[in-house]
């Protein structure tokens, strides 16, 4: 909520795309928005601009996520078995999941949620464009692909293999060329529309700690068998270690009741004679059977898997093994609607809906209620992630900084200067300086990082020359560590005007444009299309 709130602010300041949260760090603002997803702080910002508090934005968008996780997951499975019982049984285990109720009411992550809002509607639009072929669903599937993208990153990562091992499969079932292409086509026509986020978080990660933080979290949150089979409902964290999490990693009773029970159908209906049955289908409940073992192995603290996560590089950027929990969830949906179909009993179908509803019943709570308003979030001064990973890697302490008063944007560190008319706002700060001895040193409380754009009098400073930033070789970091990675200036005796804006680097305006023209030109051919 506090990065709704920070992203609604840099809306209302015109920074477009936001990439600046003025409030974090105790008022020293952080780049959080060059890298982090921005689909649901943006949908947020939209529904707390027609009048809902962000608390209620908030709730909204976990509830439509909700509803559309299902929804989307019907249309998938429906235009894969032809078979509405099957779609709606294999979408209800897809909703009525422990980690769905995990994400909403226990770790309260609307990005992931929203990810794995998307993810079905992603297979949905490609399984559609193998069937037709048509321009129509070629640009659903990249803007499908996009909303992916920029709703979870981490989700994305997790997601892409099990995509490209969807495609394949159906490229090696029909039309394998115009497949392949239409898919390649989607991919890069999708990252082309995210590339508003992923050119900087990919080419400018250097500028932040991102790399040294990341890299080894991964190492306590593994769990156990046992825990993915059953463990207590919780309401805490996840710990390090094994033995001290608060909260359930469970897979789901009845989830692992039809997962038996579906590999008993595909069983059949792969070694009975005279058992006419779609290839495709055994094909996509093999490969989906496989993704369900290979995600829950990759969860488990045993010394193999612990050897993999640290030999493949990739898996690094999953700084939390068990979010693998939503890859078994979409897996688990389509294994139980291909267990739906093969199955004729209506019994057998009202009654694995029955146990979904009633297994999960109790995790539709929360545990407290704690009341916060708008002002609250609005001038959150945390940083709003986990690890702190977006300080700037000019920053010596990853903390929050003490003894800055959030309303000091701007103060005189040496000399003599009296400070006056200072305007701030999430991307900009002025102010006017009346400079009575000469070389007083004024500094702006505000993270350099590359874009910042700093003038005195009309004439613009450049960083690490006639522009100061705070570091290791500047201050005194027994006691000034709080200070480093700030701006400052040199000021001779007069009177001077001085700005500080936030702006863009070339990289970063090239990627706005480029999500701008391709975002463009894929509701230009939906439209036409749609409306032949």
């Amino acid at each position: 909520m506090a990065r709704i709130a920070q992203y609604y602010q840099a809306l209302a300041d015109r920074q477009f795309p936001p990439r600046f949260a003025g409030s974090f760090y105790n008022g020293l603002g952080s780049p959080i928005f060059v890298y982090i997803y921005p689909l649901p702080y943006f949908l947020g910002s939209l529904l707390h601009l027609t009048g809902f508090s962000f608390v209620n934005s908030f709730k909204i968008l976990m509830a439509l996520g909700f509803v559309f996780s299902g929804i989307f997951a019907y249309l998938w499975l429906k235009a894969v078995f032809k078979s509405e019982k099957a779609a709606f049984l294999g979408a209800l285990f897809y909703m009525w999941v422990p980690y769905r109720f995990l994400l909403i009411y226990v770790r309260g992550s609307i990005s992931e949620l929203l990810a794995y809002t998307f993810l079905p509607l992603l297979l949905f639009s490609v399984t559609k464009l193998w069937e037709e072929n048509n321009p129509k669903w070629l640009a659903f599937s990249a803007i499908s692909f996009s909303l992916l993208l920029l709703s979870q990153n981490l989700v994305a990562v997790i997601s892409v293999p099990i995509i490209f091992g969807y495609v394949i499969l159906l490229a090696i079932n029909r039309d394998f060329i115009k497949t392949i292409t239409n898919s390649l086509i989607v991919i890069v026509w999708g990252l082309l529309i995210s590339a508003v986020t992923y050119l900087p978080s990919i080419f400018e990660r250097k500028f932040v700690r991102f790399d040294e933080i990341i890299k080894t979290a991964y190492e306590n949150h593994f769990v156990t068998l046992k825990q993915l089979i059953r463990s207590p409902w919780g309401y805490g964290f996840d710990l390090p270690g094994i033995v001290n999490d608060q909260i359930s990693f469970q897979i789901g009773l009845t989830h692992i009741l039809i997962l038996f029970f579906a590999i008993f159908s595909l069983a059949y209906v792969s070694f009975k004679k005279n058992f006419s049955f779609p290839r495709i289908e055994k094909w996509l409940a093999t490969f989906f059977l496989t993704v369900f073992i290979l995600a829950a192995f990759l969860m488990l603290q045993i010394k193999p898997n612990t050897l993999i996560w640290q030999k493949i590089k990739y898996l690094h950027f999953i700084d939390l093994p068990w979010r693998f929990l939503g890859i078994t969830s979409l897996s688990l949906a389509f294994l139980t609607a291909f267990a739906a179909k093969i199955s004729k009993s209506g019994f057998l179908f009202l009654l694995f809906v029955v146990m979904v509803l009633v297994a999960n019943r109790n995790h539709l709570r929360i545990n407290q209620a704690v009341e916060r308003n708008d002002s609250f979030f609005a001038a959150y001064s945390g940083t709003a992630t986990q690890y702190d990973e977006f300080t700037p890697k000019w920053r010596q302490s990853t903390r929050v900084p003490i003894g800055f008063d959030q309303s000091t944007h701007v103060e005189a560190v040496s000399g003599n200067a009296k400070i006056e008319n200072v305007v701030a706002k999430s991307n900009e700060v002025t102010f006017e300086a009346k400079v009575i001895t000469d070389n007083s040193q004024v500094r702006i409380n505000k993270f350099y990082f590359p874009g910042a754009n700093v003038q005195v009098d009309g004439q613009k400073l450049t960083p690490f020359r006639n522009l100061t930033i705070t570091d290791t070789g500047t201050l005194l970091l027994d006691i000034e560590q709080d200070a480093s990675g700030l701006m400052m200036v040199n000021l001779e005796k007069g009177e001077h005007h001085v700005s500080v804006k936030f702006g863009e680097t070339r990289l970063r305006l090239f990627a706005n444009f480029l999500s701008f023209g391709s975002l463009v030109l894929a509701l230009g051919v939906l439209a036409r299309n749609v409306k032949r």
